[in-house]
């Protein structure tokens, strides 16, 4: 797993984050999915192999999930809400989210399926199955039997967002029939379509990121920028302090190497643009010293006294595996 994978996941899987992304990408921003009402689950799906040399069923893993409980118009809410993070573009994600859904589905028939067949359930005279669930005996029929479905029994629905972390635009398919190399639109209108729920800040307009209200949005824009004008963005924006968590994000997804308080646990994004500005002066200095072929104590004197920085943070950018 990659840092940005690590990293990725970790922060895209705080309730608060979590619940930003789904709103941005299911309300338009609206504040309807609260961080209380998310709880994590299980990631693990179970991909049934098959043919005459399938063996034995392949674990497959997804990047976060999650069940979303709430109340809204006096119902309940149930929504199994999942992220695949992408750093670059999959020419096969609709594929690759369409099987993750469909194992999510196949789960919850199975689960169903258990309650119902204990062992002792008996099928009666009339061909029914009586299924002793604690104190309450359910009457199935030889067809509800078979599927492991009563008649009535609904799934929660799954809703899966693929998160794109590049700065080109997603130039892959954005749903099956993308993918498909139709001859006759007689059969396209038979074959069922799966679109990609897609969060792509590079598809995004700058405006767009105002319907973000975490620090997502602001890590969104600096990425979408990120190979461009990140510098500008993050000298112009409102958030004068990001939390840590945004900031080790940032810093795996976009090396920007944003230095965070311990005592405040937070970035002061104008403090460390100066920062990243003078480092990457002493940078530019260090480089040119060593093409006049200055040896390393007389460059780190050169810097001290130029620069007024301590000797450990030359040797640093000297050596930037020991940093």
């Amino acid at each position: 797993m990659g840092v940005i994978d690590t990293e990725g996941k970790k922060y895209l899987s705080d309730n608060e984050i979590f619940a930003d992304a789904f709103n941005y990408l299911v309300y338009g921003g609206e504040q309807v999915i609260k961080a209380n009402e998310l709880r994590e689950i299980d990631t693990t799906e179970l991909a049934v192999p098959y043919g005459n040399e399938a063996k034995a069923p392949v674990q497959k893993y997804r990047d976060i999930l999650k069940l979303w409980n709430a109340m809204m118009d006096d119902n309940a809410i149930y929504v199994i809400m999942g992220v695949e993070l992408q750093d670059r573009v999959h020419y096969g994600m609709p594929v690759k989210d369409g099987l993750y859904d469909m194992l999510g589905y196949s789960k919850q028939i199975e689960e169903i399926r258990r309650s119902y067949r204990r062992k002792n359930g008996v099928k009666d005279n009339d061909g029914e199955i009586t299924a002793d669930e604690g104190t309450l005996k359910i009457k199935l029929t030889s067809e509800e039997f078979l599927s492991g479905l009563r008649k009535g029994d609904k799934l929660i629905p799954i809703v899966t967002a693929v998160v794109y972390l590049g700065d080109t635009p997603w130039d892959g398919p954005r749903s099956l029939h993308d993918m498909l190399d139709f001859k006759s639109d007689v059969i396209k209108g038979f074959v069922p379509d799966y679109k990609l729920n897609l969060i792509s800040p590079a598809d995004m307009s700058d405006n767009e990121f105002n319907k973000f209200h975490t620090d997502l949005g602001f890590a969104m824009e600096v990425i979408k920028h990120q190979s461009s004008d990140a510098d500008e963005v993050i000298s112009r924006t409102n958030h004068r302090k990001i939390d840590r968590d945004t900031a080790l994000f940032l810093n795996s997804a976009v090396k920007l190497n944003l230095e965070y308080d311990e005592e405040t646990g937070g970035v002061d994004m104008c403090l460390a643009m100066e920062k990243k500005q003078k480092r990457d002066e002493i940078n530019g200095a260090i480089k040119g010293m060593r093409i006049a072929g200055m040896s390393e104590s007389d460059i780190i004197a050169k810097i001290i006294e130029n620069f007024n920085v301590t000797k450990e943070y030359v040797a640093a950018l000297l050596s930037p595996k020991k940093a």
